[in-house]
């Protein structure tokens, strides 16, 4: 394969293109060759975008390895970009390659080290925080969650379970709000919403526990006032109670932590939100220029 200029790779050298256009390209190369061509997508950050090729490799005449590389879109936001290429290669099966180090700008390179390290440990962080959360649940319902002298429950399984259920999706409702929230945006720090995050935590442990205390307190004076009704129902054991919401707890949180990784990934994506911005020829051949002259 022919050495090619830093410009050629970049894809400097053409204009931008459709997507339809390199699918064309594609079947052109097998219709003149006899084989598949394959097609690489990748991303290179560069006078402050982030970049989407596709890069066409194929074997032409003799044998030769062959290829030949197209610009397609560059976004401002880096989440977008690796959005978009990573649908458009899922969609067309191409393999998606991620971000090239050796064409990207030293800053942007940086940049992008320095926000997928504030994303990753925001993910850890919050990670952690909810592990304290699910301890805090089971020392609540380990203490809180009590029944008669017979060892039965004031609460039953069923209903535990869903005052669990309605609890978690509370969590789910604060996270949401909190990616709708203008004013932690102005902020630029993923630090202030792992701040707003144990907040929401502690605030919801406490609701929880109080629930538990009120519904308790509630069943005991039916109890009492129709104690040949209600006591000769049949009632879950305290033990098989605690257990089986302890176990809906750590289920809970497993299933909270795939949520919180796409919890941080878009607090990232709002933090540094831009609107997209495709390549014009006009701006292309500015940023060729602009390379040539370096």
């Amino acid at each position: 394969m022919k050495d090619l200029t830093k410009q050629q790779i970049y894809g400097y050298g053409a204009e931008p293109v459709q997507i339809s256009d390199v699918l064309s390209y594609v079947e052109s190369r097998k219709e003149a060759y006899g084989n598949k061509p394959n097609i690489k997508i990748f991303m290179y950050g560069d006078a402050g975008k982030w970049h989407v090729d596709a890069g066409v490799h194929y074997k032409g005449h003799n044998g030769r390895e062959e290829y030949q590389p197209f610009l397609l879109k560059a976004y401002k936001q880096y989440g977008r970009a690796e959005n978009y290429a990573k649908a458009l290669a899922k969609e067309h099966g191409f393999s998606f390659e991620g971000l090239n180090q050796e064409l990207t700008d030293e800053s942007m390179w940086l940049q992008y080290q320095k926000r997928i390290y504030g994303r990753d440990t925001l993910t850890d962080n919050l990670e952690d925080e909810m592990a304290k959360h699910g301890s805090e649940l089971m020392q609540t319902i380990e203490t809180y969650v009590v029944g008669d002298e017979k060892e039965k429950a004031f609460l039953s399984k069923q209903e535990l379970e869903q005052m669990l259920n309605d609890h978690f999706t509370r969590i789910e409702e604060s996270m949401a709000s909190l990616l709708k929230s203008n004013e932690l945006q102005n902020k630029k720090s993923f630090g202030h919403y792992l701040v707003e995050m144990k907040k929401q935590l502690k605030d919801h442990s406490q609701h929880f526990k109080d629930s538990i205390i009120e519904r308790t307190t509630v069943t005991k004076q039916k109890l009492k006032d129709n104690a040949n009704g209600l006591l000769n129902n049949v009632r879950d054991g305290i033990t098989e109670v605690k257990e089986s919401a302890k176990n809906t707890v750590k289920q809970a949180i497993i299933n909270m932590n795939e949520h919180l990784k796409d919890f941080s990934t878009a607090i990232d994506q709002k933090l540094y939100e831009h609107e997209p911005v495709q390549l014009d020829r006009k701006s292309n051949k500015a940023m060729a220029a602009l390379e040539l002259e370096r």
